[in-house]
């Protein structure tokens, strides 16, 4: 529920592309780095992908939306005018203050549990919606799969989104910049879950129904790619280091070619896979 919030203009300027590995590593303590560039660098969802979501699921204002890996409140907030209630669920206590800070700024009313999506300390059967961002991948599949057979609503819809920079060509310089920023992310001991929705349902009381998909373009500066990197936990301060400053002159040596006065269009596809219960 939204006490009061501007509309954001279509066009702006703003200062991950999800691959399917397997990988797992507790995420509690890796996005400590990460945090001050997480809401402001990735890739938004925008406006239009929250009013096209509502009007698809006929939001009325009085739905229960629970948004797990919640990070720093960017869904939960982005719903909060079309629904009644919220709760945000993450295990990460700096990215719990961060959505309470940015809740407080937007007007919005956010209650925030430290918690896993695999033990919610929540009722059963009382959710009409629940979100998951960028953060399916951390998700132990089996307990997360039970849980949320537990507290989704006997007619509640699951949504899994993702917001990423079009790979169709239309953004020109996107190769370049993946190619740049892959040579200083750390993969090394870290394991991961599945990334891709429908592998994460299969085998659960939960089929996929369809896709909401709504496109924003926008005007990005060169330094905010750079802190988009930095906003990822395989290449954040903590791990960089030293090397901070060598991976922003490869970045934007990177881009260079592709910029005007260190500006890039950029055009990003926000999408919400909807799962609901599997009648058959």
């Amino acid at each position: 529920m939204k006490v009061s919030k501007g509309a954001a203009p279509a066009l702006s300027i703003r200062r991950e592309r999800h691959t399917s590995r397997w990988r797992r590593i507790n995420p509690v303590g890796r996005f400590a780095s990460t945090i001050p560039f997480y809401e402001g660098a990735r890739e938004p969802y925008g406006a239009t992908f929250f009013e096209t979501a509502a009007r698809s699921l006929g939001l009325a204002g009085n739905d229960r939306l629970l948004d797990l890996g919640a990070g720093p409140g960017l869904l939960a907030i982005g719903f909060a005018p079309f629904v009644g209630e919220i709760i945000g669920v993450d295990p990460e206590p700096m990215m719990i203050e961060a959505a309470r800070a940015a809740a407080r700024r937007e007007g919005v009313r956010l209650r925030l549990i430290r918690g896993r999506a695999e033990a919610l300390p929540l009722a059963a059967g009382t959710f009409d919606i629940v979100t998951i961002g960028r953060a399916l991948h951390w998700m132990k599949p089996d307990p997360t799969r039970a849980e949320l057979e537990r507290v989704v609503a006997p007619e509640g819809r699951i949504l899994i989104c993702r917001a990423a920079s079009v790979d169709d060509g239309r953004n020109p310089w996107l190769s370049a910049y993946d190619k740049a920023r892959r040579r200083w992310t750390e993969t090394a001991g870290a394991e991961r879950y599945q990334h891709d929705p429908c592998a994460f349902f299969s085998g659960a009381r939960f089929r996929r129904s369809r896709a909401i998909i709504s496109e924003t373009e926008q005007i990005t500066p060169m330094e905010l790619l750079v802190e988009r990197v930095l906003s990822r936990s395989s290449s954040s301060k903590e791990r960089l280091g030293v090397r901070v400053e060598q991976m922003r002159a490869a970045v934007l040596d990177a881009l260079a070619p592709f910029a005007r006065d260190g500006l890039l269009n950029e055009i990003v596809e926000a999408r919400a896979e909807i799962f609901v219960r599997d009648r058959t």
